[in-house]
């Protein structure tokens, strides 16, 4: 409203509603009929384009395809299918060819970022290993309430498993990792159950160990009594 004319900017702002893409008002109307501010392009024909519609998302990272009505048209009729091969101008840019791909190139940069935050001191490290606590008795904390329900998160993405988990953290039971419901992708995070409340709270002694090279976080977390705890189908064998 300040800058009818778009001031500085060009081009249009994406919205999460029926219009998609929103003009600088004074230009808007002239925008419809020419496609002076029309910035993006169709990812089929490389058409100018800035409408979504369709509901096609790009197969690789899921963020809206910017198809135009022709391409869309042709695909609903099959003349032309619209395989895994159309995707969006940055998976193309980057080589992003599957969800696995995008899955290692995000725990990669997840990775240099948490270094670069170590280095600068704006995240702790802990210097902990696994010799060092389970020879020391008295690393174990208090656990009045008896809980055997633990949190796990900070753990490797790619890396950790069951066997990995039980040699570091002896006495769990069962195990609930905790992933995306839509992707099944892993969020690095895990509820366990112990065999006893000693080994829970030995194992809350070894917060911040360094597991696959990342700290692993462990605290207590008794069940909330909503759901059945643990599920039967989490037991290990």
């Amino acid at each position: 409203k300040e800058f009818p004319d778009g001031g500085h900017w060009s081009g249009k702002n994406y919205t999460f509603d029926k219009r998609f893409a929103h003009a600088p008002p004074k230009i808007d109307a002239v925008s419809q009929e020419k496609d002076i501010l029309t910035k993006g392009k169709c990812e089929a024909c490389s058409k100018a384009w800035d409408k979504f519609g369709g509901k096609r998302r790009c197969p690789t990272c899921g963020v809206p395809s910017l198809i135009c009505k022709e391409c869309m048209l042709k695909h609903k009729s099959g003349e032309h299918k619209l395989d895994n091969s159309i995707r969006c101008d940055l998976c193309v840019s980057q080589n992003i060819r599957s969800k696995a791909q995008l899955r290692n190139q995000e725990e990669k940069e997840m990775n240099e970022y948490e270094q670069g935050l170590l280095q600068k001191g704006l995240l702790k490290s802990n210097d902990y290993n696994e010799e060092s606590i389970s020879a020391d008795p008295t690393n174990i904390p208090p656990n009045p309430e008896n809980v055997t329900r633990l949190f796990l998160k900070n753990m490797c993405r790619k890396f950790m498993d069951q066997h990995t988990l039980c040699n570091t953290l002896p006495g769990i039971t069962h195990i609930v990792w905790r992933m995306d419901r839509k992707t099944q992708q892993f969020f690095g995070q895990a509820w366990v159950e112990m065999a006893t409340p000693e080994d829970a709270a030995r194992a809350v002694g070894m917060n911040g160990i360094s597991v696959l090279s990342r700290p692993l976080s462990i605290s207590y977390q008794p069940p909330d009594g909503k759901d059945r705890w643990p599920p039967n189908s989490s037991r290990l064998e």
